[in-house]
């Protein structure tokens, strides 16, 4: 299945497409809305539980119950509307706030049978492959100076790979390799240019049952307000020749841009 040409080849922005936005804005039926639900090749990402700690012996060695148990990713998306993000079936407009306060407007477009997650993060899955695609948002490094490409390559992966994080919630992510890295400059609707970084990579994440399993992924990120905006989209390595074009269309359709400044609230 190929997704529409249009999100890879031109940049979406909230200004152009608010006049498209109809009224009521659109919701998944409630049959489909799921609150993140499990990849069992990833750490789920559901709701914390403060239930006490008890250790279970196993063969290899002691396991903590709390680290089987189900929490929510942390991913740095702070959502600045509590409206659905979903501008239509299998497209995804919503805003983010930056490091320097600023609003962020982020886009991208997937498969129409994946889910949209329920909740603060920007999450959508085919639950039954576990194929997905997620947005991570971090500061950027100081002395990469606002740019995405001064930013090192390394940089992705340990936020991509942290342990409050979707991949690293059940140990280190030691296996991990960048098999492409370059930066690609896109036009925006002001006919300015931005600048993306973008990987592919594959490695090997523990599940629950401490068990690794491989998978592919690619990464894009650029840079806006003081912020790496960094958008993933993966599969098991497996199925990674079968629906390499479908993650590659979902992959090249994430825009960020910013928009109107907004501050912090104030405190009384």
């Amino acid at each position: 299945m190929r997704l529409p040409p249009a999100p890879r080849r031109e940049a979406l922005s909230l200004a152009a497409l608010s006049l498209l936005l109809p009224t009521t804005p659109w919701r998944p039926p409630p049959a489909r809305a799921l609150v993140d639900p499990p990849d069992p090749s990833a750490a789920p990402s559901s709701v914390m539980t403060n239930a006490p700690v008890q250790t279970t012996v196993r063969a290899n060695g002691p396991v903590s119950t709390r680290a089987l148990l189900k929490t929510r990713a942390v991913t740095g998306v702070e959502r600045l509307s509590a409206s659905s993000p979903l501008f239509r079936p299998g497209q995804v407009l919503d805003e983010v706030r930056a490091a320097d306060g600023s609003a962020v407007s982020v886009s991208f477009a997937f498969p129409r049978q994946w889910v949209l997650a329920e909740g603060p993060n920007l999450d959508v899955r085919d639950v039954k492959e576990s194929d997905s695609a997620f947005l991570l948002v971090a500061p950027l490094p100081a002395d990469a100076r606002g740019s995405i490409e001064a930013v090192p390559e390394s940089f992705f992966l340990d936020v991509l790979f942290a342990p409050q994080g979707k991949y690293g919630a059940y140990g280190a992510v030691d296996e991990r390799k960048i098999t492409q890295s370059r930066v690609v400059s896109l036009s925006l609707p002001s006919g300015e240019k931005q600048a993306y970084r973008r990987m592919a990579i594959s490695f090997f994440p523990l599940t629950y049952n401490q068990n690794l399993v491989e998978r592919r992924a690619l990464i894009s990120a650029t840079a806006v307000g003081g912020s790496a905006l960094i958008f993933v989209t993966g599969c098991l390595a497996n199925r990674y020749k079968k629906v390499n074009e479908v993650l590659r269309d979902v992959h090249e359709s994430f825009r960020a841009t910013g928009t109107v400044r907004r501050k912090p609230a104030s405190t009384p």
